[in-house]
């Protein structure tokens, strides 16, 4: 029956991130530089008010905040937070994040800042 694919488990992130603060991106790295921050979990939602009110934002939770992260990286957030595996493999602290930052010349947005995940 196609519906017992309804009934696997579903394994969830082991960290509560509901009282951590929430920070850019951008603001973390320029306070702590470049470097490979493991991921803790990893989710999206809607804001419902500030600059991106009504636009589904990807959300990483490492170094005890939600840190928000560039929107190009949503459906990859997505994908792998519909991955037990991947999952499972965060809740293990075998995920990080390696920052970096590039020069956004197609928008002029100047100096942008995203990353990469990687194993640790």
């Amino acid at each position: 029956l196609m519906f017992n694919e309804l009934n696997k488990s579903h394994v969830p992130f082991t960290v509560d991130s509901s009282n951590l603060p929430f920070v850019s991106l951008s603001d973390l790295i320029k306070e702590n530089g470049h470097r490979t921050l493991k991921v803790d979990a990893l989710y999206s939602f809607i804001p419902k008010s500030g600059r991106s009110k009504g636009k589904e934002q990807p959300v990483m939770v490492a170094e005890g905040h939600n840190i928000y992260l560039p929107q190009h990286l949503l459906q990859m957030v997505k994908d792998i937070c519909s991955n037990d595996e991947y999952r499972t493999a965060i809740n293990n602290g075998k995920c990080g994040f390696k920052t970096r930052e590039y020069e956004d010349t197609k928008n002029g947005a100047g100096t942008c800042y995203s990353g990469n995940f990687v194993d640790i």
